[in-house]
């Protein structure tokens, strides 16, 4: 016969919960742990009609000039760099912080029903709008009956 440890749900639950206050006790800052944790890459929307994809990026805190696309190999890479300012940890020390600008690299795989000759991005508010429109497909015509003669 073997022994099987039982546990209860909800006394680890409860038990995560303290482990992680008393580990994040000592931080300033207790999203600093999802901060750092989080993958650095910014929100995306990625949206499909009849005719187009969009892909929407949220980058706030970035400049146009700080952002490049290339589009090669039916990969579209969205890179933005943005000057990392030196702070004076006299000066100012954060008591909540919940955001801060980052360089970051995302790529996306595109499908070869987009014509990437006419693929184009628009940046406003902190947002990167890029639309990438669909090849035209060429439309079967319907068979043509022959009359014997």
């Amino acid at each position: 016969m073997n022994l099987v440890r039982f546990s209860n749900p909800a006394y680890s639950a409860n038990r995560g919960l303290v482990d992680e206050l008393f580990n994040n006790f000592f931080n300033n800052d207790y999203h600093e742990s999802y901060v750092n944790k989080n993958s650095r890459k910014p929100a995306t929307n990625v949206f499909e009609t009849e005719n187009d994809f969009k892909i929407e990026v949220l980058l706030p805190g970035f400049a146009k000039e700080n952002v490049q696309i290339n589009y090669q190999n039916n990969l579209l890479t969205i890179k933005a760099e943005n000057e990392v300012k030196e702070e004076n940890e006299m000066e100012y020390k954060y008591e909540h912080r919940e955001f801060e600008t980052f360089n970051f690299e995302k790529q996306f795989r595109i499908p070869k029903s987009v014509n990437d000759k006419k693929i184009n991005a628009k940046f406003e508010n902190g947002i990167l709008n890029i639309v990438l429109p669909k090849k035209e497909e060429k439309v079967e015509k319907t068979p043509k009956e022959i009359k014997i003669a």
